[in-house]
């Protein structure tokens, strides 16, 4: 019988990939229907008639979420929970996350009597990697970390496991690096994006591109997530017994040092930058956080050379993604001075073979964001 799927945060990099997804590789015999949610209106990138979308807020108590999805979710056998709300501070995040996927899971367990399986997008910092160094590569069975800040991804995985005792539906966990990937409503935590206009810019004023960062985070190893890699492993487990009720690691399947990836990604948008940086600061101790400059304090007077060149190439919609640029969230992922990699070993006994050079993910990324007007050529 055909899937009908339910997702959430559909403007999200991972629930946009997961909606692209299934246009892309399936058909209404595969799936016979995709419905779509987030708080703010759909702005889908390809048309596919199966899509239904239905505004929903889960923020909201259950009994209302319930009242508005008992009609649409009686099809719905496979739920993907894409929708994260960002807080800068720890606490008010996990308050925030936690009730979030609760209301969320309970609503759908009420309202879609066909349910096969639920998978809940997470990432990396559910290793607690973006606060302290950890062991690297990270795996799914380590141990939790109780780091200095309340890690919300771990209720949201207690929730998800407790609901399912005793269901017939199964679970599954997705747990992505820093994700890399495009979609038409960016926001502040896209990496790419903020990389992207970072070298434009420099191309523009006819400076040099170094990465704000430290030594240690240059020289280090790094791996990354492509969007589109996240939704096919996502669909790949979701729909499998065999892989019902784990979790597991995704990233493009390599590994890169910025020292080397920073240089090949400025001249792909044609900027300079260059292997042998230099730093004036003393390399720090493993576990500081160090940035040689801040891109916050850096972007402060680069509006005007934005929109010039956004006017030169005669591309007015380009000039608002100056403010969906991530530089603060940029000063938080470059100034950790430790390697942190995910392992993704376990996907691969599963069955999956997923894979894509990371450099050809930014490249491709790059390519996507021209293509939805966002940055110039």
């Amino acid at each position: 019988m055909a899937r009908t799927a339910f997702i959430t945060g559909a403007n999200g990099l991972s629930g946009s990939a997961i909606v692209e997804h299934l246009c892309n590789t399936t058909t209404s015999a595969d799936w016979e229907s995709i419905i779509v949610t987030s708080r703010s209106p759909l702005k889908a990138t390809i048309p596919d008639s199966r899509i239904k979308f239905i505004a929903l807020d889960f923020t909201h108590d259950v009994p209302c979420l319930v009242e508005r999805m008992k009609e649409i979710c009686g099809p719905v056998s496979h739920a993907y929970f894409c929708s994260y709300i960002h807080k800068d501070d720890f606490a008010e995040s996990y308050t925030a996350n936690e009730a979030l996927f609760r209301n969320f899971i309970v609503a759908i367990d009420k309202t879609a009597p066909k349910l096969e399986n639920v998978t809940l997008q997470t990432g990396g910092k559910y290793y607690n990697l973006h606060v302290e160094p950890v062991p690297s590569p990270a795996r799914e069975d380590d141990p939790r970390r109780y780091g200095p800040f309340e890690n919300f991804y771990f209720p949201q995985e207690d929730t998800l496991t407790a609901m399912q005792r005793g269901k017939a539906w199964s679970w599954n966990v997705i747990r992505s690096e820093a994700i890399i990937g495009a979609n038409s409503q960016p926001y502040g935590l896209n990496e790419a994006l903020t990389i992207a206009m970072y070298f434009l810019i420099c191309r523009e004023l006819g400076t040099a591109a170094p990465m704000p960062t430290n030594q240690r985070y240059w020289e280090g190893t790094e791996d990354v997530s492509y969007a589109p890699l996240i939704a096919d492993l996502t669909i790949f487990v979701s729909t499998r017994k065999s892989c019902a009720n784990e979790a597991f690691n995704i990233t493009n399947g390599d590994y890169f040092s910025w020292r080397y990836m920073w240089p090949r990604l400025a001249s792909s948008l044609g900027a300079n930058a260059d292997s042998q940086q230099h730093f004036e600061k003393a390399v720090p101790k493993e576990g500081e956080f160090q940035v040689e400059w801040r891109l916050a304090e850096w972007c402060q007077d680069k509006r005007k050379a934005w929109e010039d060149l956004c006017d030169r190439q005669n591309l007015p919609g380009a000039k608002a993604t100056f403010d969906l640029a991530g530089w603060e969230v940029g000063d938080f992922l470059f100034q950790r001075t430790w390697s942190a990699t995910l392992s993704i070993n376990k996907a691969r006994r599963f069955g999956w073979t997923g894979h894509i050079d990371s450099y050809q993910s930014f490249v491709d990324t790059f390519n996507k964001f021209r293509q939805l007007g966002l940055i110039p050529q």
